[in-house]
C-alpha cells in the first residue's frame, strides 16, 4: 500500500513517531488549543490512513511544517500535506498551456531527497483527472510567446534525440543514472525553450508534447531508481503537457503509467478512476494500448480479489497483442514500446500474485528469473525494478533462499541500487530478518551506491 505523506514529512523532522507526538502536543498548546495527549498510537493510525488528526492538532502539524491555516481549510486531510512537501503549486495550476507551462518549470528547477509518498490521492487525484477531461474537451489554445524564435533545426534535432531516448528506455545495457541524466537534460532543455523563447502556437504544441515526452522519461528512470515522489511528479506533468498539446493517445499513455503507481502502492479506487478516465477519452484504442489497459484492468481485478474478472482482462490482452503490429510506432503508442510476449508474462505473474497465489506467480516470471539472470545478457536498466514482483512471489511462497539470490545477483549485475530501489528490497526482506542470508542482504542493501551513480535533480526550487 502507498505510504502516507505524513511519513515523508515526520521523517523529514528526524523524530520518532513519539517524538512528533510530543511535539504536536507541545505546539498545540502553544497555539491556545489546550493539551492533548502525546501518544505514538495516534500518530501510526494518521499515517496509516485508517483516520484523520483532530482539526487543531492538524493546525499543530502546519505551523510545524510552515502551512498556512487556511491552505488547512481549502484543502483538507490530507491534501494539505503536499503543500509541507513542495508539491502544492503543482497540483493547483490551473488546466490550460499556461499551467502546463508552469508545472514544467516548477518539476524542471526543483529537487529533493527520494520520496516514497503517492502525491495525488482521493479528491485531490479526482480533481486532477477533471482536469485532464476538461483540459481535452474545451480545445484550450496553444500558448505562444515573443521573444527570440527557436530555430527549426533546433526541434528536429530534440525530437531525434527524444526518440533515441525512448527507444533505449525500452530495453538496454545503458546504466539507470546514464539514461536518467540524459532525459533529466533534454526535459530541462524543453522547459527552457517553453519559458525564454519566441514561439507562434504551433510551435508551442509541438515543444508541449516535446514536455511530456521527456517529462515521462524522466517518470520511467525515477521509477527504476524507486523514487515513488518524482516518479509521480514527472507522471503529471506528463499528462499537463499531453492533454495542453490536445494529444488524446499520449494523455491516455500517462494515465496508465500514473494508474500503474496507483496499482501498486495506492487505493485500486484510484487506480480504478484513472482507467475509466482513459477508456473515456480514448474509445478505440490502439492494440498495443489496448493491451495495457487490460493489464491495468487484470491487476486492478485481481487486487479486488476479482479472480473471474482479472482472468478475463488478461484473455483480452492477449487477443489485443496478437493483432498489434510488430513495429512499434512511438507517435501513435508513446508508452508501448515494451509490449510482446514478456509483458503480457509480466502482467500474469503480477495478476496471480495479487490472486495470492505467489507459487502460480513465479511461474509466469520464469523468463524474468532466468533469462534475465543469464551471465551472457547485457543488464537492462529495468531489470532490478521489474524484480520486485518476482522477489515479493518468492516470498510469499517462502522460497526466502532463492529471493536472497535473486537480489544479491541484481546488486552484481548493476553496480549497486539507488537508494530508494534499495529501500523498497529492504522492505520485502525485512520480514525475515532472521535469516542468515537476508540479514548479509539487508546489509548490503543499506551500503551508499558509488556517488557517480546518484542522479543530481539539481537545484533546489528558490
Amino acid at each position: 500500500m502507498a505510504t502516507h505523506p505524513l511519513v515523508a514529512l515526520r521523517t523529514a523532522t528526524g523524530l520518532s513517531q513519539a517524538a512528533y507526538a510530543r511535539l504536536i502536543a507541545r505546539t498545540h498548546a502553544e497555539l491556545g488549543h489546550g493539551q492533548m495527549a502525546a501518544r505514538r498510537e495516534k500518530v501510526s493510525r494518521w499515517e496509516s490512513g485508517r483516520i484523520a488528526p483532530e482539526f487543531t492538532a492538524q493546525l499543530a502539524m502546519a505551523r510545524i511544517h510552515q502551512v498556512d491555516e487556511g491552505i488547512v481549510l481549502r484543502l483538507g486531510w490530507p491534501q494539505w500535506l503536499m503543500a509541507a512537501t513542495g508539491d502544492d503549486d503543482l497540483l493547483q495550476q490551473p488546466w490550460s498551456p499556461q499551467g502546463a507551462v508552469a508545472v514544467s518549470r516548477l518539476t524542471a528547477a526543483a529537487a529533493g531527497e527520494p520520496g516514497a509518498a503517492l502525491i495525488a490521492t482521493g479528491s485531490c487525484l479526482t480533481a486532477q483527472i477533471r482536469g485532464v477531461l476538461a483540459a481535452l474537451a474545451g480545445g484550450a489554445r496553444p500558448p505562444e510567446r515573443g521573444g527570440p524564435r527557436i530555430a527549426p533545426e533546433a526541434l528536429v534535432w530534440a525530437e531525434q534525440r527524444i526518440l533515441a531516448l525512448e527507444r533505449l528506455e525500452t530495453g538496454s545495457p545503458v546504466p539507470q543514472h546514464a539514461l536518467y541524466l540524459a532525459a533529466r537534460t533534454e526535459y530541462r532543455l524543453i522547459t527552457d525553450l517553453l519559458t525564454s523563447h519566441g514561439y507562434d502556437r504551433a510551435t508551442g504544441t509541438r515543444l508541449l508534447l516535446l514536455c511530456a515526452r521527456t517529462a515521462t522519461l524522466c517518470t520511467w528512470t525515477s521509477h527504476v531508481a524507486g523514487d515513488e515522489a518524482w516518479t509521480e511528479r514527472y507522471n503529471l506533468a506528463a499528462i499537463r503537457a499531453a492533454s495542453a498539446a490536445g494529444a488524446p493517445h499520449h494523455t491516455v499513455a500517462y494515465l496508465t503509467q500514473l494508474c500503474y503507481r496507483h496499482l501498486r502502492r495506492g487505493d485500486p479506487r484510484d487506480a480504478l478512476s484513472l482507467l475509466r478516465a482513459a477508456r473515456a477519452i480514448v474509445p478505440r484504442p490502439t492494440p498495443r494500448l489496448a493491451v495495457k489497459l487490460h493489464a491495468r484492468q487484470s491487476v486492478l481485478s485481481a487486487r479486488l480479489a476479482q479472480r473471474t474478472a482479472g482472468l478475463r482482462a488478461l484473455d483480452r490482452a492477449e487477443h489485443a497483442l496478437a493483432a498489434a503490429s510488430p513495429q512499434w510506432d512511438p507517435e501513435a503508442d508513446p508508452t508501448s514500446g515494451n509490449i510482446n510476449e514478456d509483458y503480457l508474462d509480466f502482467s500474469r505473474g503480477h495478476t496471480w500474485l495479487r490472486l495470492g497465489q505467489p507459487t502460480r506467480a513465479l511461474s509466469c516470471f520464469s523468463a524474468l528469473l532466468g533469462d534475465r539472470a543469464a551471465p551472457d545478457r547485457s543488464p537492462s536498466p529495468y531489470d532490478p525494478v521489474q524484480l520486485c514482483p518476482a522477489v515479493e512471489a518468492q516470498l510469499d511462497a517462502g522460497r526466502i533462499d532463492e529471493a536472497a539470490a535473486t537480489i544479491r545477483r541484481a546488486i552484481d549485475r548493476t553496480g549497486g541500487f539507488l537508494p530508494g530501489l534499495a529501500n523498497r528490497f529492504r522492505r520485502y526482506l525485512a520480514p525475515h530478518a532472521g535469516h542468515p542470508d537476508v540479514r548479509e542482504l539487508l546489509e548490503r542493501l543499506a551500503e551508499r551506491p558509488p556517488a557517480h551513480a546518484v542522479p543530481d535533480r539539481g537545484q533546489q526550487n528558490p
